[in-house]
């Protein structure tokens, strides 16, 4: 029967392959966040659509009357809720916005009860209103913009505003031109929805959908 050579091992040897792990553990360390951008993904962020619906008796706590605060924009109703959290920061947006000389912006709509959303969706052509349930309005979390204009939102200054300086306050785009095979909705460059500036902020720089940020 062969002998088994024996393997002598030594304090340098035993030094070098510590050495050689924690390299390893450092530059694993290291990749992992360069890849991440350093970014923790806020899993706590309420994503709402037709594969996550809200149910009929959700109502978001803190629910604010725009008209009887202040603002620096303008209503097209004075019946438009938010939640106080989404309110303080539109509040900031638009009057960092009017600050640079752009304002001008109405907000159309707000939170919209599961009832109230029924209605739309009974009245709207197909594919144009998600069903009860699925929309984002029910969170209190969103808001629908728009300002005088002739060619659409999306062609005015103040959109062109919304589009660079939105995330500094913790809104996206929720709808994008060309994701709506994620989103399941097509284009609406007028809805903006409050995530905090963190998540905004890492999504608007990489170009994700709150779907792709959450990986749903």
């Amino acid at each position: 029967m062969a002998k088994r050579k024996r393997v002598s091992v030594t304090p340098v040897s035993v030094t070098l392959l510590i050495l050689a792990l924690a390299g390893m553990f450092v530059l694993g360390v290291f990749v992992g966040k360069n890849m991440s951008g350093g970014h923790k993904v806020d899993k706590s962020i309420l994503l709402v659509n037709e594969s996550h619906p809200l149910s009929r008796d959700y109502v978001p706590d803190s629910l604010v009357n725009l008209y009887e605060k202040r603002h620096s924009f303008r209503l097209s109703r004075s019946d438009i809720y938010l939640t106080y959290e989404t309110y303080l920061a539109a509040q900031q947006m638009f009057a960092a916005a009017e600050s640079e000389d752009v304002n001008g912006f109405y907000i159309t709509s707000g939170y919209r009860s599961y009832e109230r959303q029924q209605e739309v969706y009974a009245e709207s052509k197909p594919g144009y209103a998600q069903k009860p349930g699925c929309s984002e309005h029910q969170t209190g979390l969103c808001f629908d913009v728009t300002a005088e204009n002739v060619g659409g939102f999306e062609t005015t200054r103040q959109y062109d505003w919304l589009r660079l300086n939105a995330h500094k306050y913790g809104f996206i785009q929720r709808y994008p031109v060309d994701k709506s095979h994620i989103t399941g909705i097509s284009y609406e460059p007028w809805h903006y929805r409050y995530v905090g500036i963190d998540a905004a902020t890492y999504m608007t720089a990489h170009g994700l959908t709150l779907e792709e940020y959450l990986g749903q």
